[in-house]
């Protein structure tokens, strides 16, 4: 009889133990699944947050009026300044390239510059059009009519809406980088020190990522702005949010800062 007993209250313990081991897990289950959301939601509001940048934005204290500083090149017919958001219109058929297929020449995208000399780090926020192939928002250096860096958000003909980067030294080349998908916006960084120049990458401004590293022409004072293009379509409206020019020398090239 106690044998019985003594079996009967085993069984009672087990399935206590078994109940409470089960909560437990339960517990650790959803306190992981909480911890995952309130990372995540962190995580989240950590990209949208409006990165700090030592360099005033460019287009803060300008107008269509008075442009200040900047200069253009192929000016646009018509551009719109406010609150510091520049939106460009350009064109059907306004690029810059030189085709190394036939060395057939395109110089005609509006291309809004600070003449810069020394090293330096240029950013833009840029939220180009991509209806059409080719549309593109882009950073650019230009030290001559055959020698310049054209870094972009850009509707590739290879990829879609993508980075791309075309180095010109007396021809163009034409670099597809990471392919942006559900993207409207990207930040874009292009870095000076002496003659090389690295191009870099950001959803959120804070975490870049380098494209490419390129040696150009020696050149004391080179034209640094951003660039508007529609090579192929009816024509685009491309918004650059920020816009500055640091005069600074990077300590590391490859890492833009």
């Amino acid at each position: 009889m106690n044998c019985i007993h003594d079996e009967m209250i085993r069984n009672n313990y087990l399935s206590i133990y078994k109940s409470f081991k089960g909560a437990a897990v339960l517990l650790f289950f959803w306190t992981l699944v909480l911890g995952c959301r309130e990372h995540g939601s962190q995580r989240a509001e950590s990209d949208e947050t409006t990165p700090y940048i030592a360099a005033k934005n460019l287009l803060s204290n300008i107008s269509n009026n008075n442009l200040g500083d900047l200069l253009w090149l192929n000016a646009p017919e018509k551009f719109d300044l406010l609150e510091g958001t520049l939106v460009i219109t350009a064109k059907s058929q306004t690029d810059f390239f030189i085709n190394p297929a036939d060395l057939n020449v395109s110089a005609s995208a509006p291309l809004l510059y600070k003449e810069v000399a020394g090293d330096f780090v240029a950013l833009a926020k840029v939220t180009p059009d991509l209806s059409s192939q080719w549309n593109a928002a882009a950073l650019m250096v230009f030290l001559n009519d055959t020698n310049w860096i054209k870094f972009g958000f850009e509707n590739s003909d290879a990829t879609g809406p993508g980075i791309v980067s075309v180095v010109t030294r007396e021809t163009s080349d034409d670099a597809n980088g990471p392919i942006l998908k559900n993207v409207e916006s990207i930040w874009l960084k292009l870095v000076r020190k002496d003659h090389n120049y690295s191009m870099h990458w950001s959803y959120n401004g804070s975490d870049y990522k380098m494209a490419r590293l390129a040696a150009m022409p020696e050149a004391d004072s080179i034209k640094v702005g951003i660039e508007a293009q529609c090579p192929d379509g009816p024509g685009a409206l491309h918004r650059f949010d920020h816009f500055s020019i640091e005069a600074i020398t990077v300590e590391d090239i490859r890492k833009g800062e």
